[in-house]
C-alpha cells in the first residue's frame, strides 16, 4: 500500500496498486515546467493517475487524470474515450473556448452554461480512477478528510460516503 506525504503528491495507478510519481517528472510529462520526458513504467496504453494535496495526513483534495499514452509516452488525443459523440464533442470545445476566452467576446447564456457545465461533470466522471483504486487511496490517509474539503467530490463519486469508511456496494 503506498504510503501518504503531506502536501502535493502525483500517483499513478498501476498493477493494482498506487505508484508515486515524482512531481518534476509529472511536470516534465505534462510539458508544463521543462522539456518533455515520460514518466517512469509508464507505457503506451490508458491510465489513471491523483494529484492529491493531504494535509495533516487527510485528503484535502484529489484530482483525478486519465489519460490515453502513445508508444513514445506522451498523452496522445482519446477523444474522449467515447464518452462524447463527435457532435458533443464539437460542442464542447466550442463552448470551452468561448468560457476560458479572456476578454470574453461573447459569454455563455444561462442555458449554454448548464449544458456546458454537464458535459464537463460527464467527462470527469469519466477521468475516475476505478473504485478499488480509491478504496487503495483511502486506506493509505490517516483519515477521510474534513466535511468540506474537496476531495469528497471524487470520493462520493466513487461511493464513498461521508461518515463511513466503506465503499457503498
Amino acid at each position: 500500500m503506498i504510503s501518504l506525504e503531506e502536501g502535493q503528491q502525483v500517483l499513478h495507478w498501476r498493477d493494482g496498486a498506487w505508484h508515486p510519481i515524482a512531481w518534476q517528472n509529472w511536470m516534465n510529462f505534462r510539458e508544463l515546467n521543462g522539456p518533455f520526458a515520460p514518466p517512469p513504467c509508464v507505457k503506451a496504453g490508458e491510465h489513471h493517475f491523483v494529484v492529491c494535496i493531504v494535509e495533516d495526513g487527510r485528503f484535502y483534495n484529489i484530482l483525478p487524470h486519465r489519460y490515453l499514452i502513445d508508444p513514445d509516452g506522451r498523452i496522445a488525443d482519446d477523444r474522449y474515450f467515447g464518452v462524447l459523440s463527435d457532435g458533443e464533442i464539437a460542442r464542447y470545445e466550442a463552448l470551452n473556448r468561448r468560457h476560458y476566452e479572456y476578454p470574453q467576446a461573447h459569454p455563455l447564456s444561462r442555458e449554454e452554461e448548464g449544458e456546458f457545465e454537464s458535459i464537463r461533470d460527464r467527462l470527469w466522471r469519466s477521468w475516475l480512477p476505478p473504485v478499488e483504486a480509491v478504496r487503495d487511496l483511502t486506506r493509505a490517509a490517516v483519515a477521510l478528510p474534513d466535511e468540506n474539503d474537496a476531495a469528497w467530490d471524487v470520493l462520493e463519486a466513487c461511493g464513498i460516503s461521508r461518515g463511513v469508511s466503506a465503499v457503498r456496494p
